[in-house]
C-alpha cells in the first residue's frame, strides 16, 4: 500500500536507511484464544506468504527479475487449482501506462487476472491484490511480508473457496504489479477493461496488507462513498473472527483516508463501489524488517477468515443488488 508519507517519491523506501528495528516479534496488545480456521487451509497460507515474501524474489519490484519471478511462482499456484485465465491467450495482461498518481511517468507491468463463474450478463465482482514491492536497497531486500504476500495469499485462498463454493456473480481475481509504482497496473485495467466484463463490472474488493492486524483489528475501507455497504459490513462484523472496522475513508481522517492509496483507487474514480480491507501501519512498513517472521500465524489465519467472510457477503449484496 502507498501510504501518505510516500507521497513524496513512491520508491524512496528502497533507497532510504529505515531505522532499527528489534527483530523480536511485535508485541501486538491482541489476545485471544487459540483460533480455530473455518473457511481455509491455514498451512497453505502461512506457506504462500512465507514463500512470495523470501529472498529468492528480491523484493518484486516491478520491472526486475524478482518481480518476473514472483509473478511465474503465482501463475504456478493458478495453473495448481486449474482456475480458467481471463483471458484467451493465459494468465498474463501485460500494461504500459501512466501511474494513476500523476507521480510518475510510463510504467510498464504485467497483470495476473483468473475467472470462476463467467456467466454472460451476470455482475463482475474483481478481488484484488498487488504482488509487487519495493525491491532492495542499500540496507538489504525489502520483503514484502504484510504489503502484500498477505494480500496475495489471502487472495489465492479466495480462489480455493469460491472453487468449491460457488459465488452468485462472476469473480474476477486480478492480481495486479506495479501498485508501488503509482497504482499503475489497476489504474491499466480499469482504463481497459476486457470486453467480456467492462459492460458488467459492479465492485472491487482489494486487499492490500492484511497480516499484521497487531491489534486484532482490520478496516473496511469505502462506506464513506458507499452508505449503502454500510449494513452488509456491520453485519458481517458482528461474525468475523478479527475486529471489522469502518473507517480511513472520509475527509475527517487527514492524511489516514486511505481512500486513493491502493489499487481501490481507480475503481473508485471510475465510479465503482469499492471495499478495500488493511490494517493499519506498524513499525515495520515499507521496511526491510517487512518479514514473514513478523507474522503471527493465529491472527494471519483469523484474517483470510475475515476476508473470505466479507467477500460472501459483497458476492450476495451484489448478486440482490442486480436481480
Amino acid at each position: 500500500m502507498i501510504r501518505p508519507f510516500l507521497a513524496a517519491g513512491l520508491l524512496a523506501a528502497a533507497c532510504s536507511s529505515p531505522s532499527a528495528t528489534d527483530p523480536a516479534q511485535p508485541e501486538t496488545g491482541f489476545s485471544a484464544s487459540p483460533y480455530t480456521v473455518q473457511f481455509h487451509d491455514s498451512t497453505r497460507a502461512l506457506a504462500a506468504l512465507e514463500t512470495l515474501s523470501s529472498d529468492e524474489f528480491g523484493g518484486r519490484l516491478t520491472g526486475e527479475p524478482g518481480n518476473a519471478r514472483a509473478r511465474a511462482w503465482i501463475i504456478d499456484q493458478l495453473d495448481a487449482r486449474g482456475v480458467t485465465p481471463l483471458l484467451p491467450g493465459g494468465y498474463e495482461a501485460p500494461f504500459d501506462t501512466a501511474s494513476f498518481s500523476e507521480m510518475k511517468g510510463g510504467v510498464s507491468g504485467t497483470n495476473l487476472l483468473a475467472v470462476i463463474n463467467d456467466q454472460p450478463g451476470a455482475p463482475v465482482i474483481v478481488m484484488s491484490a498487488h504482488y509487487d514491492h519495493v525491491g532492495m536497497g542499500e540496507n538489504g531486500i525489502y520483503n514484502g511480508a504484510d504489503d502484500n504476500a498477505s494480500g496475495v495469499a489471502a487472495l489465492l485462498e479466495a480462489i480455493s473457496w469460491f472453487q468449491q463454493n460457488a459465488p452468485e456473480t462472476t469473480l474476477v481475481f486480478a492480481f495486479f504489479d506495479a501498485e508501488e509504482m503509482g497504482i499503475s497496473g489497476s489504474a491499466a485495467f480499469v482504463h481497459d477493461l476486457p470486453e467480456q466484463i467492462e459492460d458488467r463490472l459492479a465492485f472491487n474488493l482489494n486487499l492490500d496488507m492484511v497480516s499484521r492486524a497487531d491489534k486484532g483489528e482490520i478496516f473496511a475501507v469505502g462506506t464513506y462513498h458507499y452508505p449503502e455497504l454500510v449494513p452488509v459490513i456491520d453485519a458481517v462484523a458482528a461474525e468475523t473472527p478479527l475486529t471489522l472496522s469502518k473507517g480511513h475513508d472520509s475527509p475527517e481522517w487527514g492524511n489516514q483516508d486511505w481512500s486513493t492509496l491502493s489499487d481501490h483507487a481507480p475503481f473508485l474514480r471510475a465510479g465503482i463501489p469499492i471495499i478495500y480491507l488493511g490494517v493499519e501501519d506498524h513499525a515495520d512498513y515499507h521496511k526491510v524488517t517487512d518479514t514473514f517472521d513478523r507474522v503471527d500465524p493465529d491472527t494471519f489465519a483469523r484474517a483470510v477468515d475475515t476476508v473470505l467472510m466479507v467477500a460472501e457477503a459483497i458476492d450476495e449484496h451484489v448478486a440482490s443488488e442486480t436481480e
